[in-house]
């Protein structure tokens, strides 16, 4: 699946989670997408910073039937491409970069929303060090993320 077929898929009641640190380069991909997407969704639009798995609750209390996780993952792409995966790709195929949180936070949600819809919404980082910007290539996914987002929602 890709970006475009993901927002097609978007339900009214979808909630989104972006992960990471917003101090570490582009790892603070998921928590400012979270927060440029935070006006069109409101409180179903979630910066889960580095414990995501503290937002279960959250999560259950809203209901949702879908809900999109935003996160750097390096999937060996070009920096700042974006691709989308099922939790179960990431959780068996590559290495968390957030400790046990996030398999904990998809634990959870299978745990007690077994027919939660599940995405990861994932871009390629170029660099993750601490206290360093964010690159070009993952601003301009954002960017290109957020306006998409923007364009399906005020569509007719």
């Amino acid at each position: 699946m890709n970006i475009r077929e993901l927002i097609e898929k978007l339900t009214l009641d979808a909630v989104i989670i972006g992960v990471g640190n917003d101090i570490s380069g582009d790892d603070a991909f998921g928590p400012v997408l979270a927060e440029r997407l935070k006006p069109l969704f409101g409180a179903r639009c979630i910066n889960g910073g580095l414990a995501p798995e503290n937002w279960v609750g959250k999560i259950i209390d809203m209901a949702p039937s879908m809900l999109i996780i935003a996160d750097a993952v390096a999937f060996d792409g070009a920096s700042g491409e974006i691709r989308v995966f099922t939790p179960e790709d990431l959780i068996q195929e590559m290495p968390s970069t957030h400790g046990p949180g996030f398999g904990a936070l998809i634990g959870y949600l299978r745990q007690f929303m077994p027919n939660l819809e599940m995405w990861i919404l994932a871009v390629e980082p170029k660099s993750v060090g601490l206290m360093t910007p964010m690159s070009a290539p993952v601003e301009s996914a954002i960017e290109k993320i957020s306006s998409m987002f923007e364009d399906f929602l005020s569509a007719p």
